[in-house]
């Protein structure tokens, strides 16, 4: 067969005036339900696929001896294909959901086991603002160069606020804040 004549016959058969469209047109309709697929496909739509899978086939070289027996054939073949799709679709949306929701409990869970620490935590970093508080401007000003900006003994030397103090003395020095630190925030916890 031709494509000129598979063309002519596809379309003689969908023409409205043949009982052989009416048939095919209910012979899909009843696959689609078969499967499921009706709200999602229509007749038209497997047509166009059956009629794009009719031209590559001839393309290729294969016969079709009744058109209306290969129609119905691949339109079958079709639907079975967009049926494994939707069920496998379905199967991931499903295991996503599942998942989804296992994450979801177990992230909820984890929060709710934190909360005693995370509160816990949160206490114990408003206990050690409060003793910082009772460090001088000072004292915080070279905790903060060491503890927080993380420079070296020597680079705090090089200051010029601390030019005329020994790395050795500035390191005793932070020691003895230090010490104060722990005795206010000691104090503290016990209030």
């Amino acid at each position: 067969m031709s494509r000129e004549s598979f063309n002519l016959e596809f379309r003689e058969l969908l023409s409205r005036n043949n009982c052989e469209s009416d048939s095919l047109f209910v012979y899909i309709r009843m696959r689609l339900n078969q499967f499921k697929l009706n709200k999602l496909y229509q007749p038209n739509d497997i047509l166009n696929e059956v009629y794009m899978r009719g031209i590559k086939a001839l393309e290729e070289g294969k016969t079709i001896n009744s058109i209306l027996g290969w129609i119905r054939g691949t339109a079958y073949n079709y639907i079975r294909e967009l049926s494994r799709q939707e069920s496998k679709t379905k199967s991931f949306e499903e295991l996503s959901m599942k998942e989804s929701n296992y994450v979801t409990k177990s992230l909820l869970q984890q929060e709710e086991s934190l909360q005693p620490q995370v509160e816990e935590v949160n206490n114990k970093v408003e206990q050690l603002n409060e003793a910082l508080k009772n460090l001088t401007p000072e004292e915080q000003k070279l905790l903060n160069y060491k503890t927080v900006q993380g420079l070296s003994w020597q680079e705090i030397h090089n200051l010029e606020e601390y030019q005329g103090i020994t790395p050795s003395a500035l390191r005793k020095r932070k020691e003895r804040i230090i010490k104060k630190l722990r005795q206010c925030y000691h104090s503290i916890v016990k209030l």
